[in-house]
Protein backbone atom coordinates (compact mmCIF):
# COMPACT_ATOMS: atom_id res chain seq x y z
CA UNK A 1 0.00 0.00 0.00
CA UNK A 2 1.18 3.47 -0.57
CA UNK A 3 2.29 5.57 2.09
CA UNK A 4 0.03 8.74 0.34
CA UNK A 5 -2.98 6.86 0.31
CA UNK A 6 -2.55 6.38 4.34
CA UNK A 7 -0.92 9.94 5.53
CA UNK A 8 -2.56 12.94 4.87
CA UNK A 9 -1.03 15.11 2.48
CA UNK A 10 -0.07 19.00 3.02
CA UNK A 11 -1.85 21.93 1.39
CA UNK A 12 1.18 22.13 -0.96
CA UNK A 13 0.90 18.86 -2.29
CA UNK A 14 -0.11 18.76 -5.83
CA UNK A 15 -2.14 15.14 -5.61
CA UNK A 16 -3.87 16.86 -2.53
CA UNK A 17 -4.96 19.56 -4.32
CA UNK A 18 -6.14 18.16 -7.36
CA UNK A 19 -8.34 16.03 -5.25
CA UNK A 20 -9.94 18.64 -3.70
CA UNK A 21 -10.73 20.16 -7.44
CA UNK A 22 -11.87 16.81 -8.60
CA UNK A 23 -14.36 16.31 -5.51
CA UNK A 24 -15.84 19.83 -6.12
CA UNK A 25 -16.20 19.78 -9.80
CA UNK A 26 -17.97 15.98 -8.90
CA UNK A 27 -20.25 17.01 -6.48
CA UNK A 28 -21.48 20.33 -9.07
CA UNK A 29 -21.90 17.46 -12.09
CA UNK A 30 -23.52 15.38 -9.12
CA UNK A 31 -26.52 17.73 -9.49
CA UNK A 32 -26.74 17.27 -13.05
CA UNK A 33 -27.00 13.79 -13.03
CA UNK A 34 -29.75 13.57 -10.61
CA UNK A 35 -32.03 15.85 -12.91
CA UNK A 36 -30.70 13.61 -16.05
CA UNK A 37 -31.73 10.49 -14.35
CA UNK A 38 -35.24 11.38 -14.44
CA UNK A 39 -34.88 11.28 -18.11
CA UNK A 40 -35.78 7.35 -16.95
CA UNK A 41 -39.30 8.47 -16.40
CA UNK A 42 -39.38 8.30 -20.24
CA UNK A 43 -38.79 5.10 -21.00
CA UNK A 44 -40.55 3.44 -17.73
CA UNK A 45 -43.97 5.22 -19.44
CA UNK A 46 -42.97 3.74 -22.64
CA UNK A 47 -43.12 0.83 -20.95
CA UNK A 48 -46.05 0.45 -19.35
CA UNK A 49 -48.15 2.33 -21.53
CA UNK A 50 -47.13 1.21 -24.85
CA UNK A 51 -45.52 -2.03 -24.21
CA UNK A 52 -42.58 -4.52 -24.28
CA UNK A 53 -42.40 -4.04 -28.23
CA UNK A 54 -42.84 -0.40 -28.20
CA UNK A 55 -39.93 -0.18 -26.21
CA UNK A 56 -37.95 -2.55 -28.08
CA UNK A 57 -38.79 -0.29 -31.22
CA UNK A 58 -37.33 2.85 -29.26
CA UNK A 59 -34.24 1.17 -28.00
CA UNK A 60 -33.05 0.37 -31.40
CA UNK A 61 -34.21 3.31 -33.29
CA UNK A 62 -32.29 5.40 -30.21
CA UNK A 63 -29.09 3.72 -30.80
CA UNK A 64 -29.01 4.45 -34.33
CA UNK A 65 -29.57 7.85 -33.65
CA UNK A 66 -26.25 8.22 -31.39
CA UNK A 67 -24.62 5.96 -33.57
CA UNK A 68 -25.34 8.58 -36.11
CA UNK A 69 -24.72 11.87 -33.84
CA UNK A 70 -20.94 10.55 -33.39
CA UNK A 71 -20.25 11.26 -37.14
CA UNK A 72 -22.51 14.68 -37.82
CA UNK A 73 -20.59 16.00 -34.54
CA UNK A 74 -17.47 15.87 -36.12
CA UNK A 75 -15.73 14.53 -32.67
CA UNK A 76 -16.15 18.64 -31.38
CA UNK A 77 -18.23 18.04 -28.23
CA UNK A 78 -15.23 16.55 -26.48
CA UNK A 79 -12.45 18.80 -28.60
CA UNK A 80 -13.62 21.64 -27.96
CA UNK A 81 -13.02 21.45 -24.40
CA UNK A 82 -8.97 21.77 -24.95
CA UNK A 83 -9.29 23.88 -27.90
CA UNK A 84 -11.40 26.30 -26.39
CA UNK A 85 -9.58 26.34 -22.91
CA UNK A 86 -6.67 26.73 -24.53
CA UNK A 87 -7.57 29.85 -26.13
CA UNK A 88 -9.37 31.29 -22.71
CA UNK A 89 -6.14 30.22 -20.81
CA UNK A 90 -3.79 32.38 -23.38
CA UNK A 91 -6.22 35.41 -23.05
CA UNK A 92 -7.42 34.69 -26.51
CA UNK A 93 -11.55 34.90 -25.33
CA UNK A 94 -12.62 36.63 -28.53
CA UNK A 95 -11.02 33.65 -30.87
CA UNK A 96 -12.52 30.98 -28.51
CA UNK A 97 -16.14 32.63 -28.95
CA UNK A 98 -15.53 33.04 -32.93
CA UNK A 99 -14.04 29.09 -33.25
CA UNK A 100 -17.06 28.34 -30.79
CA UNK A 101 -19.87 29.83 -33.38
CA UNK A 102 -17.94 28.22 -36.44
CA UNK A 103 -17.24 24.74 -34.95
CA UNK A 104 -21.19 24.54 -33.83
CA UNK A 105 -22.08 26.38 -37.33
CA UNK A 106 -20.34 23.13 -38.87
CA UNK A 107 -21.03 20.27 -36.93
CA UNK A 108 -25.21 21.33 -37.55
CA UNK A 109 -24.70 21.44 -41.25
CA UNK A 110 -22.90 18.32 -41.39
CA UNK A 111 -25.68 16.84 -39.05
CA UNK A 112 -28.52 18.24 -41.20
CA UNK A 113 -26.52 16.69 -43.98
CA UNK A 114 -26.40 12.79 -42.52
CA UNK A 115 -30.08 13.49 -41.60
CA UNK A 116 -31.12 14.18 -45.02
CA UNK A 117 -29.30 11.16 -46.32
CA UNK A 118 -29.88 8.63 -43.22
CA UNK A 119 -33.58 8.91 -43.36
CA UNK A 120 -34.38 7.59 -47.09
CA UNK A 121 -31.93 5.06 -46.58
CA UNK A 122 -33.08 3.59 -43.36
CA UNK A 123 -36.88 3.34 -44.25
CA UNK A 124 -35.60 2.06 -48.00
CA UNK A 125 -33.83 -0.64 -45.58
CA UNK A 126 -36.36 -1.13 -43.47
CA UNK A 127 -38.82 -1.97 -46.33
CA UNK A 128 -36.41 -3.83 -48.12
CA UNK A 129 -35.13 -6.14 -44.48
CA UNK A 130 -39.01 -5.65 -42.81
CA UNK A 131 -37.35 -4.25 -40.10
CA UNK A 132 -40.46 -3.18 -38.01
CA UNK A 133 -38.46 -0.68 -35.68
CA UNK A 134 -37.82 1.48 -38.41
CA UNK A 135 -41.23 1.64 -39.96
CA UNK A 136 -43.93 4.39 -40.36
CA UNK A 137 -43.20 8.16 -38.87
CA UNK A 138 -40.95 6.51 -36.48
CA UNK A 139 -37.80 6.97 -38.06
CA UNK A 140 -38.21 10.98 -37.34
CA UNK A 141 -36.05 11.00 -34.27
CA UNK A 142 -33.40 11.40 -36.83
CA UNK A 143 -34.25 14.98 -37.29
CA UNK A 144 -32.99 15.12 -33.95
CA UNK A 145 -29.82 14.76 -35.30
CA UNK A 146 -28.51 18.62 -35.86
CA UNK A 147 -29.96 19.55 -32.20
CA UNK A 148 -28.20 16.51 -30.86
CA UNK A 149 -24.94 18.14 -32.36
CA UNK A 150 -25.49 21.46 -30.88
CA UNK A 151 -26.49 20.21 -27.78
CA UNK A 152 -23.19 18.82 -26.87
CA UNK A 153 -21.45 20.91 -28.52
CA UNK A 154 -22.69 23.95 -26.22
CA UNK A 155 -21.82 21.73 -23.48
CA UNK A 156 -18.73 21.24 -24.28
CA UNK A 157 -18.17 24.91 -24.57
CA UNK A 158 -19.66 25.82 -21.31
CA UNK A 159 -17.20 23.02 -19.35
CA UNK A 160 -14.06 24.52 -21.12
CA UNK A 161 -14.76 27.94 -19.38
CA UNK A 162 -16.14 26.15 -16.39
CA UNK A 163 -19.44 26.45 -16.26
CA UNK A 164 -20.47 23.26 -15.11
CA UNK A 165 -23.78 24.09 -14.02
CA UNK A 166 -24.92 25.11 -17.33
CA UNK A 167 -25.89 21.31 -18.59
CA UNK A 168 -28.17 20.89 -15.29
CA UNK A 169 -30.38 23.64 -17.13
CA UNK A 170 -30.45 22.32 -20.76
CA UNK A 171 -30.04 19.02 -20.31
CA UNK A 172 -30.79 18.01 -16.28
CA UNK A 173 -34.06 20.00 -16.45
CA UNK A 174 -34.80 21.02 -19.70
CA UNK A 175 -34.46 17.82 -22.46
CA UNK A 176 -35.37 15.85 -19.59
CA UNK A 177 -39.13 17.24 -18.41
CA UNK A 178 -39.76 18.37 -22.02
CA UNK A 179 -39.28 15.27 -23.38
CA UNK A 180 -41.56 12.83 -21.27
CA UNK A 181 -44.18 15.91 -21.37
CA UNK A 182 -44.30 15.88 -24.73
CA UNK A 183 -44.60 12.12 -25.16
CA UNK A 184 -47.78 12.28 -22.64
CA UNK A 185 -48.87 14.94 -24.28
CA UNK A 186 -48.49 12.62 -27.77
CA UNK A 187 -50.11 9.41 -26.62
CA UNK A 188 -53.18 11.38 -24.81
CA UNK A 189 -53.50 13.20 -28.41
CA UNK A 190 -53.55 9.49 -30.35
CA UNK A 191 -50.36 9.45 -31.65
CA UNK A 192 -48.89 6.61 -29.65
CA UNK A 193 -47.08 5.05 -32.98
CA UNK A 194 -44.80 8.40 -33.25
CA UNK A 195 -45.24 9.52 -29.44
CA UNK A 196 -41.59 8.57 -28.60
CA UNK A 197 -39.75 9.78 -31.57
CA UNK A 198 -41.76 12.86 -31.53
CA UNK A 199 -40.97 13.37 -28.04
CA UNK A 200 -37.01 13.37 -28.32
CA UNK A 201 -37.29 15.38 -31.07
CA UNK A 202 -38.83 18.65 -29.02
CA UNK A 203 -36.81 17.52 -25.96
CA UNK A 204 -33.30 18.00 -27.35
CA UNK A 205 -34.59 20.69 -29.63
CA UNK A 206 -35.42 22.49 -26.54
CA UNK A 207 -32.42 21.17 -24.78
CA UNK A 208 -29.89 22.60 -27.43
CA UNK A 209 -31.44 26.49 -27.58
CA UNK A 210 -31.08 26.33 -23.84
CA UNK A 211 -27.20 24.38 -24.09
CA UNK A 212 -26.37 27.30 -27.00
CA UNK A 213 -27.45 30.42 -24.87
CA UNK A 214 -26.12 29.06 -21.48
CA UNK A 215 -22.40 28.63 -23.81
CA UNK A 216 -22.79 32.02 -25.20
CA UNK A 217 -23.22 33.96 -22.16
CA UNK A 218 -20.71 31.75 -20.33
CA UNK A 219 -18.25 32.42 -23.38
CA UNK A 220 -19.13 35.81 -23.63
CA UNK A 221 -17.95 36.56 -19.77
CA UNK A 222 -14.49 35.63 -20.77
CA UNK A 223 -12.78 39.11 -21.30
CA UNK A 224 -9.46 39.04 -23.68
CA UNK A 225 -9.05 39.72 -27.14
CA UNK A 226 -5.34 38.74 -27.44
CA UNK A 227 -4.54 37.26 -31.11
CA UNK A 228 -3.56 33.79 -30.44
CA UNK A 229 -3.15 32.83 -34.02
CA UNK A 230 -6.16 32.55 -36.49
CA UNK A 231 -9.03 30.13 -34.98
CA UNK A 232 -8.45 27.62 -37.74
CA UNK A 233 -11.67 25.65 -38.06
CA UNK A 234 -9.96 23.11 -39.98
CA UNK A 235 -7.55 22.77 -37.72
CA UNK A 236 -10.19 21.96 -34.79
CA UNK A 237 -11.64 19.28 -36.89
CA UNK A 238 -8.14 17.48 -37.63
CA UNK A 239 -7.83 17.82 -33.99
CA UNK A 240 -11.23 16.07 -33.10
CA UNK A 241 -11.49 13.29 -36.29
CA UNK A 242 -9.57 10.76 -33.75
CA UNK A 243 -11.70 11.96 -31.36
CA UNK A 244 -14.71 11.25 -33.31
CA UNK A 245 -13.64 7.84 -34.47
CA UNK A 246 -12.84 6.57 -31.04
CA UNK A 247 -16.50 8.21 -29.86
CA UNK A 248 -18.07 6.57 -32.76
CA UNK A 249 -16.80 3.28 -31.97
CA UNK A 250 -17.76 3.76 -28.51
CA UNK A 251 -21.09 4.07 -29.10
CA UNK A 252 -20.87 1.17 -31.17
CA UNK A 253 -19.41 -0.59 -28.37
CA UNK A 254 -21.84 0.66 -25.60
CA UNK A 255 -25.07 -0.09 -28.26
CA UNK A 256 -24.04 -3.10 -29.67
CA UNK A 257 -26.25 -5.55 -27.74
CA UNK A 258 -29.35 -4.12 -29.01
CA UNK A 259 -28.35 -3.28 -32.64
CA UNK A 260 -26.85 -6.94 -32.91
CA UNK A 261 -29.92 -9.08 -30.93
CA UNK A 262 -32.24 -6.40 -32.98
CA UNK A 263 -31.36 -8.16 -35.82
CA UNK A 264 -32.18 -11.60 -34.99
CA UNK A 265 -35.26 -11.10 -33.64
CA UNK A 266 -37.55 -13.84 -35.03
CA UNK A 267 -34.46 -15.91 -36.25
CA UNK A 268 -32.63 -17.04 -32.80
CA UNK A 269 -34.13 -18.84 -30.33
CA UNK A 270 -36.47 -17.21 -27.63
CA UNK A 271 -35.41 -13.67 -29.70
CA UNK A 272 -39.46 -12.44 -29.80
CA UNK A 273 -40.25 -8.75 -30.49
CA UNK A 274 -41.56 -8.38 -26.54
CA UNK A 275 -38.27 -10.30 -25.90
CA UNK A 276 -36.36 -7.41 -27.34
CA UNK A 277 -37.95 -5.29 -25.73
CA UNK A 278 -37.19 -6.46 -22.42
CA UNK A 279 -33.61 -6.82 -23.22
CA UNK A 280 -33.56 -3.03 -24.17
CA UNK A 281 -35.31 -2.12 -20.53
CA UNK A 282 -32.45 -4.54 -19.28
CA UNK A 283 -29.98 -2.28 -21.15
CA UNK A 284 -31.11 0.95 -20.44
CA UNK A 285 -30.93 -0.13 -16.28
CA UNK A 286 -27.42 -1.65 -16.99
CA UNK A 287 -26.21 1.65 -19.21
CA UNK A 288 -27.52 3.95 -15.78
CA UNK A 289 -24.60 2.46 -14.23
CA UNK A 290 -21.65 4.58 -16.18
CA UNK A 291 -23.81 7.70 -14.55
CA UNK A 292 -21.47 7.50 -12.06
CA UNK A 293 -18.65 7.79 -14.23
CA UNK A 294 -19.56 11.17 -15.72
CA UNK A 295 -20.18 12.70 -12.35
CA UNK A 296 -16.29 12.57 -12.60
CA UNK A 297 -15.78 12.78 -16.64
CA UNK A 298 -16.37 16.41 -17.16
CA UNK A 299 -13.81 17.36 -14.49
CA UNK A 300 -11.25 14.75 -14.61
CA UNK A 301 -10.35 15.30 -17.89
CA UNK A 302 -9.29 18.91 -17.31
CA UNK A 303 -7.30 18.06 -14.21
CA UNK A 304 -5.46 15.36 -15.38
CA UNK A 305 -4.46 17.15 -18.76
CA UNK A 306 -3.26 20.13 -16.33
CA UNK A 307 -1.03 17.93 -14.21
CA UNK A 308 0.05 16.25 -17.03
CA UNK A 309 1.71 19.09 -18.44
CA UNK A 310 2.92 20.79 -15.08
CA UNK A 311 6.18 20.67 -13.68
CA UNK A 312 4.42 18.11 -10.91
CA UNK A 313 3.72 15.39 -13.49
CA UNK A 314 5.43 12.62 -11.53
CA UNK A 315 2.40 12.95 -8.89
CA UNK A 316 -0.54 12.44 -11.64
CA UNK A 317 -0.46 8.66 -10.59
CA UNK A 318 -1.08 10.17 -6.85
CA UNK A 319 -3.76 12.27 -8.66
CA UNK A 320 -6.14 9.31 -10.71
CA UNK A 321 -5.86 7.16 -7.41
CA UNK A 322 -8.30 9.22 -5.68
CA UNK A 323 -11.28 9.51 -8.58
CA UNK A 324 -10.98 5.63 -9.02
CA UNK A 325 -11.41 4.94 -5.60
CA UNK A 326 -14.11 7.04 -5.55
CA UNK A 327 -15.78 5.71 -9.20
CA UNK A 328 -15.31 1.70 -7.66
CA UNK A 329 -16.91 2.56 -4.25
CA UNK A 330 -19.77 3.97 -5.86
CA UNK A 331 -20.20 1.33 -8.60
CA UNK A 332 -19.51 -1.70 -6.54
CA UNK A 333 -22.65 -1.05 -4.21
CA UNK A 334 -24.78 -0.66 -7.92
CA UNK A 335 -23.22 -3.84 -9.35
CA UNK A 336 -23.80 -5.50 -6.08
CA UNK A 337 -27.70 -5.02 -5.99
CA UNK A 338 -28.35 -5.75 -9.78
CA UNK A 339 -26.48 -8.92 -9.06
CA UNK A 340 -28.86 -9.84 -6.21
CA UNK A 341 -32.43 -8.48 -6.84
CA UNK A 342 -32.02 -7.68 -10.56
CA UNK A 343 -35.86 -9.85 -11.38
CA UNK A 344 -37.39 -7.16 -8.37
CA UNK A 345 -35.58 -3.98 -10.55
CA UNK A 346 -37.21 -5.72 -13.75
CA UNK A 347 -40.53 -6.21 -12.32
CA UNK A 348 -40.80 -2.26 -11.74
CA UNK A 349 -41.11 -2.19 -15.85
CA UNK A 350 -43.71 -4.82 -15.60
CA UNK A 351 -44.38 -8.54 -14.53
CA UNK A 352 -43.34 -9.66 -18.30
CA UNK A 353 -40.12 -7.89 -17.81
CA UNK A 354 -39.33 -10.00 -14.98
CA UNK A 355 -37.85 -12.77 -17.77
CA UNK A 356 -34.93 -10.28 -18.07
CA UNK A 357 -33.60 -10.64 -14.63
CA UNK A 358 -30.77 -12.84 -15.77
CA UNK A 359 -29.39 -10.03 -18.66
CA UNK A 360 -29.75 -7.31 -16.41
CA UNK A 361 -27.75 -9.18 -13.97
CA UNK A 362 -25.09 -9.90 -16.84
CA UNK A 363 -25.27 -6.08 -18.32
CA UNK A 364 -24.82 -5.06 -14.59
CA UNK A 365 -21.51 -6.61 -14.23
CA UNK A 366 -20.16 -5.58 -18.42
CA UNK A 367 -20.96 -1.68 -17.53
CA UNK A 368 -19.73 -2.00 -14.06
CA UNK A 369 -16.20 -3.00 -15.06
CA UNK A 370 -16.36 -0.60 -18.47
CA UNK A 371 -17.76 2.72 -16.44
CA UNK A 372 -14.48 2.00 -14.22
CA UNK A 373 -11.80 1.31 -17.01
CA UNK A 374 -13.70 3.90 -18.27
CA UNK A 375 -11.00 6.18 -16.10
CA UNK A 376 -7.89 4.78 -17.86
CA UNK A 377 -9.71 5.68 -21.45
CA UNK A 378 -9.41 9.63 -20.09
CA UNK A 379 -5.83 9.50 -18.91
CA UNK A 380 -4.61 7.66 -22.06
CA UNK A 381 -6.41 10.09 -24.23
CA UNK A 382 -4.02 13.22 -22.85
CA UNK A 383 -1.29 11.27 -24.15
CA UNK A 384 -2.17 8.79 -26.73
CA UNK A 385 -5.84 9.33 -27.94
CA UNK A 386 -4.84 6.70 -30.84
CA UNK A 387 -4.53 3.70 -28.52
CA UNK A 388 -8.46 5.07 -27.34
CA UNK A 389 -9.28 4.00 -31.19
CA UNK A 390 -7.51 0.91 -31.37
CA UNK A 391 -9.17 -0.73 -27.61
CA UNK A 392 -12.54 0.29 -29.15
CA UNK A 393 -12.26 -1.15 -32.52
CA UNK A 394 -10.65 -4.26 -30.71
CA UNK A 395 -13.53 -4.39 -28.31
CA UNK A 396 -16.54 -3.88 -31.12
CA UNK A 397 -14.40 -6.87 -33.17
CA UNK A 398 -15.07 -9.07 -29.97
CA UNK A 399 -18.39 -8.07 -29.29
CA UNK A 400 -19.51 -9.06 -32.99
CA UNK A 401 -17.64 -12.55 -33.33
CA UNK A 402 -19.01 -13.53 -29.66
CA UNK A 403 -22.34 -11.94 -30.33
CA UNK A 404 -22.71 -13.50 -33.75
CA UNK A 405 -21.38 -17.52 -32.33
CA UNK A 406 -23.56 -16.90 -28.99
CA UNK A 407 -26.99 -14.90 -29.92
CA UNK A 408 -28.24 -17.83 -32.31
CA UNK A 409 -27.25 -20.39 -28.99
CA UNK A 410 -28.86 -18.86 -26.66
CA UNK A 411 -30.57 -15.64 -27.84
CA UNK A 412 -30.37 -12.71 -25.38
CA UNK A 413 -28.44 -14.59 -23.33
CA UNK A 414 -25.73 -14.27 -25.80
CA UNK A 415 -26.03 -10.98 -26.33
CA UNK A 416 -25.31 -10.29 -22.75
CA UNK A 417 -22.50 -12.67 -22.48
CA UNK A 418 -20.81 -10.70 -25.65
CA UNK A 419 -20.88 -7.43 -23.59
CA UNK A 420 -19.07 -9.23 -20.94
CA UNK A 421 -16.70 -10.57 -22.74
CA UNK A 422 -15.82 -7.64 -25.20
CA UNK A 423 -15.97 -5.10 -21.99
CA UNK A 424 -13.06 -7.52 -20.53
CA UNK A 425 -10.60 -7.74 -23.04
CA UNK A 426 -11.28 -3.73 -23.14
CA UNK A 427 -10.35 -3.71 -19.60
CA UNK A 428 -7.32 -5.38 -19.83
CA UNK A 429 -6.11 -3.50 -23.15
CA UNK A 430 -6.55 -0.38 -21.51
CA UNK A 431 -4.85 -1.05 -18.17
CA UNK A 432 -1.52 -2.80 -19.79
CA UNK A 433 -1.26 0.25 -21.84
CA UNK A 434 -1.38 2.61 -18.76
CA UNK A 435 2.73 1.28 -18.10
CA UNK A 436 3.32 1.27 -21.61
CA UNK A 437 2.09 5.16 -21.85
CA UNK A 438 3.13 6.22 -18.54
CA UNK A 439 5.74 4.05 -17.41
CA UNK A 440 3.76 3.19 -13.62
CA UNK A 441 1.09 0.35 -13.24
CA UNK A 442 -2.37 1.63 -12.09
CA UNK A 443 -2.58 2.58 -8.46
CA UNK A 444 -4.46 -0.14 -7.08
CA UNK A 445 -3.42 -0.92 -3.19
CA UNK A 446 -5.75 2.36 -2.50
CA UNK A 447 -8.76 0.42 -4.04
CA UNK A 448 -8.63 -2.08 -1.02
CA UNK A 449 -11.41 -0.45 1.20
CA UNK A 450 -14.21 -0.78 -1.49
CA UNK A 451 -12.94 -4.34 -2.58
CA UNK A 452 -13.25 -5.60 1.34
CA UNK A 453 -16.46 -3.44 1.81
CA UNK A 454 -17.94 -5.36 -0.89
CA UNK A 455 -16.51 -9.07 -0.69
CA UNK A 456 -17.93 -8.70 3.17
CA UNK A 457 -21.30 -7.44 2.20
CA UNK A 458 -21.77 -9.87 -0.81
CA UNK A 459 -20.47 -13.35 0.74
CA UNK A 460 -24.09 -13.36 3.11
CA UNK A 461 -26.23 -11.71 1.21
CA UNK A 462 -25.90 -14.08 -1.23
CA UNK A 463 -26.68 -16.75 0.89
CA UNK A 464 -30.49 -15.19 1.49
CA UNK A 465 -30.72 -14.59 -2.45
CA UNK A 466 -29.81 -18.57 -3.37
CA UNK A 467 -32.88 -19.31 -0.74
CA UNK A 468 -35.33 -17.19 -3.00
CA UNK A 469 -38.04 -19.25 -4.71
CA UNK A 470 -37.96 -18.68 -8.50
CA UNK A 471 -40.76 -15.81 -8.06
CA UNK A 472 -39.29 -14.68 -4.32
CA UNK A 473 -39.49 -10.94 -5.45
CA UNK A 474 -40.05 -10.56 -1.27
CA UNK A 475 -36.48 -12.49 -0.85
CA UNK A 476 -34.67 -10.30 -3.64
CA UNK A 477 -35.56 -7.19 -1.89
CA UNK A 478 -33.86 -8.43 1.55
CA UNK A 479 -31.11 -9.44 -0.33
CA UNK A 480 -30.20 -6.69 -2.26
CA UNK A 481 -31.03 -4.35 1.34
CA UNK A 482 -28.78 -6.78 3.65
CA UNK A 483 -25.90 -6.34 1.03
CA UNK A 484 -26.28 -2.57 0.86
CA UNK A 485 -26.71 -2.26 4.83
CA UNK A 486 -23.72 -4.51 5.27
CA UNK A 487 -21.41 -2.35 2.62
CA UNK A 488 -22.59 0.21 4.39
CA UNK A 489 -21.40 -1.01 7.95
CA UNK A 490 -18.25 -2.26 6.42
CA UNK A 491 -17.29 0.88 5.30
CA UNK A 492 -17.94 2.17 8.73
CA UNK A 493 -15.82 -0.43 10.44
CA UNK A 494 -12.45 0.24 8.49
CA UNK A 495 -13.08 4.47 7.65
CA UNK A 496 -12.56 6.54 4.82
CA UNK A 497 -9.20 6.68 3.55
CA UNK A 498 -6.81 9.73 5.17
CA UNK A 499 -6.59 11.05 1.67
CA UNK A 500 -10.07 10.72 1.29
CA UNK A 501 -10.91 12.69 4.73
CA UNK A 502 -8.20 15.55 4.21
CA UNK A 503 -10.38 15.85 0.92
CA UNK A 504 -13.51 16.20 2.70
CA UNK A 505 -11.74 18.68 5.43
CA UNK A 506 -10.81 20.62 3.02
CA UNK A 507 -14.28 21.08 1.41
CA UNK A 508 -16.04 21.54 4.59
CA UNK A 509 -13.80 24.12 5.66
CA UNK A 510 -14.05 26.05 2.24
CA UNK A 511 -17.79 25.81 2.73
CA UNK A 512 -17.59 27.21 6.11
CA UNK A 513 -15.14 30.19 5.16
Amino acid sequence: MSESSEAPRGADDPAAHDSHQLARGAAANALVLVAANFRGVFTFLIARLLGEAALGRFGLLFATTDLLSKAGMLGLDAGIVPILASRVAAGDGAGARRLFHRGLGLAVLVSAALTIVAIPAIVWLARARSLDAFSGGSVMMLLALPAIAATRISTGASRSVLAMHNEFYSRGLTETWVTTGVFVAAVALGMRDIAPSLAVVVGITASALVAYALAARALGAVGGSLETGRPATWNAVRFSAPIAGSSLLNVLVLQIDVLLLGAYVGRAPGVSVATFGVFCAAAEVAGGMRKVRQVFDPIFAPVVAARAASAARGSLRETVAAPSRWVLAAQLPLVGALLLSSGLVMSIYGPGFRQGALWLALLGLAHGANSFAGLVETLIMIERPALNLFNAAATVVVQLVTGVVLIPRLGATGAALAMCAGFTVQGVLRFAEVRHVFGWSWPWPPLWRPLVAFALALAPATVVRALAPSDGLLWEFCAGALFLALYASAWRLMGADPADREVWRRLVGRAIS
